[in-house]
């Protein structure tokens, strides 16, 4: 498809309809000369991006041409005027950089076919055990019980007395209590952002931090709900973060740690045949 649109576009420019150039060692055709710089149909279509519609792949086609012309005569009157250091420099920059882009593409190869992705929360724990110091909180976390009561069903001193209560049997009756009545509720299982907390109740705390520190309850309303909060748990900005919340980001530690791994592997395991077949020479003096 994309070589009967370059085709179709082609025919509309007579030079190209009446003057079939074809690249004598390939019998490809040449689209655009420049010198001794060839664009060839090939490379134009690989330029032409997949699944364009034919309109704009005639458009594109005519602008790459265009943009491929004008780059091969800046680059004439560049290596006209540059003199033959410069242009050394530049060659071996570009020399390290084919280099450096065929071992990048190599290596993607490589980790594609052999790299372990399979993380378990064993390992992640046991890396998280080691290296718990370097993730720190940037907000507060807790663990709570939050309750969202219709205020029909408004029973201060009970529910109250069951958030308060640190007897399994008070919790559990609190619990049943919630399934029964409340909008919303959670008891406190998981942490959570404090701010994630505060989000669902009609109250302002600027200062979390320091709330914190001096308060493990809260209990206020509006206009339909009567809201309850205990906090069971909790840990401030700074503190070490617990691993729920960075579970992720180990996962990709562990992935990236890998992936250095393999390539080092690689490497080695590369020299070393070379040493053993002794397919280098390395010249002292």
């Amino acid at each position: 498809m994309k070589q009967l649109l370059i085709i179709i576009f082609l025919s509309v420019i007579t030079f190209w309809a009446c003057n079939p150039f074809l690249n004598r060692k390939t019998n490809e055709k040449i689209v655009a000369e420049v010198g001794s710089k060839k664009l060839t149909m090939s490379q134009l279509e690989m330029a032409i991006p997949l699944n364009m519609k034919e309109i704009d792949s005639i458009s594109f086609a005519q602008n790459y041409i265009e943009k491929w012309v004008r780059s091969q005569l800046l680059l004439e009157k560049a290596e006209i005027n540059l003199d033959k250091k410069t242009q050394k420099s530049i060659d071996i920059m570009i020399d390290n950089y084919r280099t450096s882009l065929m071992f990048f593409k190599y290596q993607q190869i490589i980790i594609q076919q052999k790299l372990d992705t399979v993380v378990t929360d064993e390992q992640i724990d046991r890396y998280y055990s080691k290296n718990a110091g370097n993730f720190r909180l940037d907000s507060s976390v807790v663990k709570s019980i939050y309750i969202q009561l219709p205020k029909s069903l408004y029973n201060r001193n009970k529910v109250r007395s069951w958030m308060r209560s640190k007897k399994e049997d008070d919790i559990i009756t609190l619990e049943d209590y919630c399934y029964q009545n409340a909008r919303n509720f959670s008891m406190g299982e998981e942490w959570q952002y404090f701010g994630t907390v505060l989000s669902n109740l009609p109250r302002k705390i600027n200062n979390q931090d320091n709330f914190l520190r001096y308060n493990k309850y809260i209990e206020t309303t509006d206009s339909l709900y009567a809201y309850y909060v205990a906090i069971l748990d909790y840990k401030l900005t700074n503190d070490t973060t617990p691993v729920i919340f960075v579970k992720n980001k180990i996962h990709d530690i562990l992935i990236n740690h890998r992936k250095v791994k393999l390539i080092e592997d690689l490497e080695n395991n590369i020299y070393n045949d070379a040493v053993n077949q002794k397919k280098f020479i390395i010249h002292t003096n």
